[in-house]
Formats: structure tokens, C-alpha cells, sequence
């Protein structure tokens, strides 16, 4: 998986998925459940994955210029914001690391605090002009779905920022006991058949 491919080339629709992607395994867990998405998807539709663990990116300092400006101070992530604020359609896909996101996703996650900002602090309504569907993907070791519940509480008040309606979580329990993934491996087929339903 790179960091950022065009899987599929622009079409008849128009319709743009970005994903971000948080595992640093590429071919685990959550790489097969993504790939079983990205696979659903019809052929027109431009994928574009931005990879956490091959970017690394900077953690948020609190700098607080987004408090002035529509701008962040580093410019490691410039490229990810305008492909994110460019998508139709956003898709999280991460593995549960203490009941949270891996380090390089959530030092993302946390950099998306210009939307924040532009908010609640620049009065920016909404933020993104863009309206997105969102998804959710997790991966977690433990035969319970606590930890995909809890990444999906953390993602939401990111996502109201984002201008982003979560329409779907899919959280396989049980990575760490090798359990079957054919059941989340469905649901994602079929969640990409029915967003362009």
C-alpha cells in the first residue's frame, strides 16, 4: 500500500475517496478489510491513500496560527489537506493500539485542528464547504468491540469539523487470536457498493 495512489482513474462520477490510512502493517488486518473496500468501489471513482506510518506526520505543537489564518505553520501536510478537503468520501482505516489510534495517525488526526479552529475560534461555518460521507474501519486484537467504539467516539467531533457524516463503522475484533475475517471483509464489499448505489 503507498502512501498516496490513484487505485482507480477519475470518471463518469466524479467521486473522489481519500483514505487514511494507519497501519503500519500492509498487508494485516485492516490492509485486507481496506483492500476488500477499495476492491467494492466501481472503476471510475479516484482513490487516493494517504499512508500515516510512511509519512510520519508532525505532531501538532499548539502553535496556535490557525487561530488567525486558514494556514498550519508546518507544511509537511499540505498535499493531505487539499486531497482531504477535495474528497466525496473519507474512509479512517486503523488498528486499535491501547483503546486509540497508532501514534502516527493520531498525531494526524490531531493536526486537523485548522478545521477546529476555523470553527470554533474563526467562526468558519462549516469549515470545509465540501460535505463528505465518512467510514470507519478498525482492527482490534481483543475479542471485544470496545476498542473500535472508542476510536469511533474520538473520530466523531473530528468529523463534524470536516464536514463529514460517519455513515458506517466496521470493527473485526479478535486480530490477535487470527480470527476469521471474512464477515468484515463482506461488509466492507458491500458498504462500496452502496455508497453509489
Amino acid at each position: 500500500m503507498c502512501a498516496t495512489i490513484a487505485k482507480k482513474e477519475p470518471g463518469l462520477t466524479d467521486m473522489r475517496v481519500f483514505i487514511i490510512f494507519g497501519s503500519p502493517k500492509k498487508t494485516g488486518s485492516t490492509a485486507q478489510i481496506l483492500n476488500a473496500f477499495i476492491s467494492g468501489l466501481p472503476d471510475d471513482v479516484s482513490v487516493d491513500i494517504f499512508d500515516c506510518f510512511e509519512r510520519s506526520p508532525l505532531p501538532c505543537n499548539d502553535c496556535r496560527f490557525c487561530y488567525e489564518d486558514d494556514l498550519c505553520t508546518l507544511s509537511d501536510l499540505d498535499d493531505f489537506y487539499t486531497k482531504l478537503e477535495a474528497a466525496d468520501i473519507l474512509v479512517f482505516a486503523s488498528p486499535v493500539y491501547n483503546l486509540s489510534f497508532p501514534a502516527p495517525m493520531k498525531a494526524l488526526l490531531d493536526r486537523l485542528q485548522r478545521y477546529w479552529s476555523a470553527r470554533f475560534i474563526r467562526q468558519v461555518r462549516p469549515p470545509i464547504k465540501r460535505s463528505k460521507r465518512g467510514l470507519l474501519i478498525t482492527a482490534n486484537g481483543a475479542q471485544s468491540q470496545e476498542g473500535g467504539e472508542m476510536l469511533e467516539r474520538q473520530l466523531k467531533p473530528i468529523l463534524t469539523t470536516l464536514n463529514t457524516k460517519l455513515i458506517k463503522s466496521i470493527h473485526y475484533i479478535g486480530a490477535d487470536k487470527k480470527s476469521p475475517l471474512d464477515t468484515a471483509i463482506k461488509e466492507a464489499e458491500n458498504t462500496a457498493h452502496l455508497l453509489f448505489e
